[in-house]
């Protein structure tokens, strides 16, 4: 198995998604491989994404416009914590349900690679929410490495 060149990072914000970050560049300097990083913001089920979202003052924006916004300013904040990235780094975030839309820019991508935390949700939890990295791992046509983050985001 050749080396990874191309390796897809997707976090989803949470404290954890620093370490996972961090780990991925020092996973990456080795083989001097780019990384990018992504979020993948699902629309509620319930509201309809085009719902617009206003306030007195405040031009009325849709929901998805007003998450992905925030999504994307928190984004930029995680990536700007790196001051001189070893390797080259790029981030977005995209809309979609957080498996397929993960698998799918892999995919596009070509990434060679998929660094991705987990939570260990166990139990009910898990079966009410699922597992992403679970999903992810059954259907990737790349190899994925899962990282334990539920230990570092308490």
């Amino acid at each position: 198995m050749p080396a990874p060149s191309r390796i897809l990072v997707p976090v989803d914000l949470s404290e954890g998604a620093q370490a996972l970050i961090d780990y991925a560049i020092q996973f990456a300097k080795p083989f001097n491989a780019s990384l990018e990083v992504i979020h993948a913001w699902e629309p509620p089920q319930y509201v309809a994404p085009d719902l617009l979202v206003a306030a007195p003052g405040w031009n009325s924006q849709s929901l998805e416009k007003v998450a992905v916004d925030a999504a994307s300013k928190e984004l930029n904040e995680l990536v700007a914590k790196i001051p001189s990235p070893p390797v080259p780094i790029k981030h977005r975030v995209i809309v979609g349900e957080a498996a397929s839309t993960v698998l799918r820019a892999a995919e596009e991508g070509k990434h060679d690679l998929i660094v991705m935390g987990t939570h260990g949700r166990r139990g009910l939890p898990r079966l009410l929410m699922g597992s992403v990295a679970q999903k992810i791992v059954a259907r990737s046509n790349c190899p994925v490495l899962t990282l334990h983050l539920y230990e570092q985001a308490k």
